[in-house]
């Protein structure tokens, strides 16, 4: 499940450059509300139209659950206005990184030396995509990118410390938030006078790329050990990039290569050394 919503995910920004007439916006619009129509009636059927058993399963760490994710969303398709797919895939690589992290302040769980050791990899390898990025003039993409990592990290901490989290009531809260976030930005802009393929992408993209994959990959963070799926998540990182070069020629800097090579090998290494058997037999908390 993880290594095949890693893959679904990878094609987000494909479907993006795909579109002609739509800006970030009016595109997080439509896929935002696209996979809000989706996911909806299932929940709905699973509770077999009972709006009290809905609003009783859905808590408060559902709602930020939801808000993070939307943030994320938002903004990887705003910094694709920006940058190019590898900077913000590579980037987001830093994501176990940043769970650690916030394990170890929200939770109180020991950051081992092994995590120590590759978040400085980590800080080299962004250190590096960072001066690269600021020397081409995208400090705001710089800011905006960061969101991602930080969110998977949040995100992560969240629904590993929650004894349930239903996979279904974040992905309905993010599409809806996301939906109407670009609702409103886009009534103030320009408005939607838009193609109607491009508005079949934005859908699409909101139901192949959302609504189907990620409540798999919520339900799957329950089950599937924290290394093995960072390591199937690296699916989205690697073929990401590769689908926008295939088709649209999109080529990284080589800061980015070479930052994004080193964060990289930083978080492979990390979670390599949790997969290994002596590792696996102590707790988080040592």
């Amino acid at each position: 499940m993880v290594l095949g919503a890693g893959v679904m995910f990878s094609f987000g920004s494909l479907f993006f450059r795909a579109t002609n007439t739509l800006d970030a916006w009016q595109y997080l619009t439509f896929r935002g509300y696209g996979a809000f129509v989706v996911v909806l009636p299932v929940l709905w059927f699973q509770n077999r139209g009972d709006l009290g058993a809905i609003a009783h399963r859905v808590e408060v760490r559902h709602v930020f659950a939801g808000l993070i994710l939307s943030a994320m969303m938002i903004a990887f398709i705003v910094s694709l206005t920006y940058t190019d797919t590898a900077f913000i895939l590579l980037f987001q690589a830093a994501g176990p990184i940043s769970a650690a992290a916030f394990s170890w302040v929200l939770l109180g769980e020991r950051m081992s030396r092994d995590a120590r050791i590759a978040a400085a990899g980590a800080v080299l390898g962004v250190v590096i995509m960072v001066s690269g990025g600021v020397d081409a003039g995208m400090g705001w993409a710089i800011l905006i990118v960061l969101i991602i990592p930080v969110g998977i990290g949040l995100y992560g901490t969240l629904v590993r410390s929650a004894a349930t989290i239903d996979p279904l009531a974040p992905v309905v809260i993010a599409g809806f938030m996301v939906g109407s976030v670009g609702l409103v930005v886009s009534l103030m802009g320009p408005g939607f006078n838009v193609a109607a393929r491009d508005v079949a992408i934005a859908v699409l993209a909101g139901v192949a790329l959302i609504a189907l994959p990620l409540p798999f990959f919520n339900h799957a963070q329950k089950v599937v050990p924290a290394p093995e799926a960072t390591l199937l998540l690296m699916s989205e990182i690697v073929l990401g990039p590769f689908w926008v070069w295939l088709v649209y020629a999109e080529e990284p800097t080589g800061a980015t290569l070479v930052g994004g090579a080193v964060m990289l090998a930083a978080v492979v290494w990390l979670t390599q050394r949790s997969m290994s058997p002596d590792r696996r037999i102590r707790t988080s908390r040592g």
